[in-house]
This record gives structure tokens, C-alpha cells and sequence, in this order.
């Protein structure tokens, strides 16, 4: 061998390709559920957002805005599916449904990944004093695969709205 030649035998390259593997095995399961976990993080933090603008702008307009689950951004869904999407929007009259296309103030669409369902209310409406009557409501906020915790975005009737991570995986179920 001449001293100015450079590079890999054939068993060198085998061991960095034995080694990369073992080392990508075992980072490449953990990886998806950092993922995953950022993902529903993700979209419960969205959540709130969204529903803590909601108050605001009711608190501001001195009158109803409301959130509901909405397949097509203009209507309500009348379910309790919130992953399939939602709104945000003006209800001054308590219609339960935008009367029109500028009473939508904030859309979010659907998301395969996580599954998102509120128990028995079918929407949230804060009125001009900011608070949202009714019961509690609790969304929860799951992972379709299993790989991540589970959350829950919880709406009390003084209008507070919160997220939780004690969730139990049962929750998830939606039948």
C-alpha cells in the first residue's frame, strides 16, 4: 500500500454499517414517538389557543362566540368529533351555526393522526362576560397509533380553559 492512498477497507465499512444499523434500530422507534408526542402537544396547544380566542373575542364583542366541530369550516358538524375539524365563530343570536360567512373567525382542519372527541357537548359558546355555561367540557386529545400520551383540553364554566396530561388511554375509545 502507497502512503499517500486514503480510504476504507471492506471490513471497516462493513463494521460503520453494522454499528449504523444497530444505533438507527434503536433510534428510529423512539424518533416517531417524539414525533407523535409533538404532534399532539401540537394540537392540543392549537386547541386552546383557539378557544382561549374565542373568550377573547367574546369578552370583546360583548356577545356569544362559539366552537364547534366542523368538517367544511363554515357549519357545524352537530358531533362531538373535533379531530375531523373545527371553528371559531361569532353567535350573537344563539343560532348554534354561523348565519354568515364572516361570523367564522378561526378554522382548523382535519388531522388523520389524532383523534379528538368531546363526551356529551357538541361545542363550546363563551358569552360577553367570558364565561361558557353549560357543563364542563372535556376534549380529548389521542393518538390514532398508541405511541403517545394521551391529553385532554378542559373548559370549565367560569370559561377557563386548560390542558391536562392525566388522561387515561380508555378515554380515547369513542364508543
Amino acid at each position: 500500500m502507497h502512503a499517500n492512498q486514503k480510504g476504507l477497507t471492506l471490513v471497516e465499512l462493513i463494521i460503520v454499517t453494522v454499528v449504523a444499523s444497530i444505533v438507527l434500530s434503536a433510534a428510529i422507534p423512539a424518533f416517531g414517538r417524539f414525533v407523535q408526542e409533538n404532534r399532539i402537544t401540537a394540537t392540543t396547544n392549537q386547541l386552546v389557543s383557539h378557544l382561549q380566542y374565542a373568550r377573547q373575542e367574546a369578552v370583546m364583542r360583548n356577545a356569544n362566540v362559539a366552537a364547534c366541530p366542523s368538517t367544511n369550516g363554515r357549519r357545524c358538524t352537530g358531533g362531538n368529533r373535533w379531530d375531523q375539524g373545527w371553528i371559531v365563530y361569532a353567535d350573537p343570536d344563539n343560532s348554534r351555526q354561523p348565519n354568515r360567512p364572516e361570523d367564522v373567525l378561526r378554522v382548523f382542519g382535519a388531522d388523520e393522526r389524532v383523534l379528538m372527541h368531546s363526551a356529551g357537548r357538541f361545542r363550546v359558546r363563551f358569552q360577553g362576560l367570558g364565561d361558557a355555561y353549560g357543563t364542563n367540557l372535556t376534549i380529548r386529545v389521542c393518538d390514532v397509533s398508541n405511541r403517545a400520551s394521551p391529553r385532554a383540553v378542559i373548559v370549565s364554566n367560569p370559561g377557563r380553559v386548560r390542558a391536562t396530561r392525566t388522561v387515561d388511554a380508555s378515554e380515547c375509545e369513542t364508543d
